[in-house]
């Protein structure tokens, strides 16, 4: 009798700690999304990676231009961080024959300097400061970061060339920093490359003050958005001459990590177009990139193309 006393609170009590680990591991994902202009509320709608999860800055600013970017990795970073060194320093970048196609592995003084890399509060307030960033379709980023990641460096966990298996780290790694995000956790180098577009440069704050260059891996696409950006510095009183190099060294160069005519992205493509198991992990991941940012949704599967998560009005 005194033993069957303890039983039924023992009970009580593993069920409350199972329901709490459950409802802490497991919890539903309520987030909000901003779509054509209005609110669109996301509650438990399967188990998609949220948008505005806000793990990296990667701020490089040019105040003599009023001019700030924002660093995506595997969307144009280097370009990005060369264009800016160069606006930052003209005559030290034109000195050191310096290209803006250059690599990471390329020392210069703008690397160092705090003021390059973090906006002033003067600066973010100015209203005639000008941000901009290149953003690429998401698709096709995690292709270039497979090729760049996976198969040049071998930095993809034990995976080697195994999509599948790329595609569920990523996910598993995203889902952990989206579900302790309030204990900050330090990204890891994947974490950083992978991230979707919207988990960048605190977007969920002022995403529209924010001028979006759209690069693909066609060279029109190419060349629209470098005119673009020509038009932006022009605006932000660039010079002629420093125009002329951005846009020719932009349109004409590759750099180390450009993987657009890649030999091996062919079998990547078609990979990511037919595995359902790849397909099912990259819609999970990066379905909310297509819908914060002005992409076209033809690479997602039919239901992803429709706005399948609207719940029909009661009649």
């Amino acid at each position: 009798m005194h033993l069957r006393s303890y039983i039924f609170p023992c009970l009580i009590g593993s069920l409350v700690l199972v329901t709490y680990l459950y409802s802490y591991f497991f919890k539903e994902s309520h987030f909000s999304v901003i779509l054509d202009g209005r609110v669109v509320n996301f509650t438990g709608i399967e188990d998609f990676i949220p948008p505005f999860v806000n793990i990296v800055s990667d701020y490089f600013v040019a105040t003599n231009y009023k001019i700030m970017s924002c660093g995506i990795r595997k969307s144009m970073s280097q370009l990005t961080i060369n264009t800016m060194c160069l606006l930052k320093d003209e005559e030290s970048f034109m000195e050191g024959n310096h290209h803006l196609n250059e690599t990471w592995l390329s020392k210069r003084s703008c690397y160092n300097s705090p003021e390059f890399r973090k906006p002033t509060l003067e600066l973010l307030e100015d209203t005639e400061t000008v941000r901009f960033a290149f953003i690429r379709d998401p698709i096709e980023r995690f292709v270039s970061l497979y090729l760049d990641k996976c198969q040049k460096e071998d930095s993809c966990w034990s995976c080697k060339s195994d999509m599948r298996c790329v595609v569920r780290e990523i996910y598993n790694g995203l889902k952990a920093l989206q579900n302790h995000r309030d204990w900050k956790p330090i990204p890891t180098y994947m974490d950083l490359h992978s991230a979707p577009l919207s988990w960048n440069c605190n977007f969920d704050k002022d995403l529209a003050k924010w001028s979006l260059l759209m690069m693909g891996s066609d060279a029109e696409e190419r060349k629209s958005s470098i005119l673009q950006l020509g038009n932006i510095l022009k605006r932000q009183g660039v010079s002629n001459d420093v125009l002329e190099k951005v846009q020719k060294e932009s349109m004409a160069g590759e750099t180390a990590h450009s993987t657009h005519k890649s030999s091996r992205r062919l079998d990547a493509e078609r990979q990511v177009r037919e595995d359902p198991v790849v397909r099912d992990y990259l819609h999970k991941i990066y379905f909310f990139d297509y819908l914060v940012f002005p992409f076209s949704r033809a690479p997602l599967d039919a239901k992803y193309q429709t706005d399948f998560w609207k719940i029909p009005e009661n009649r």
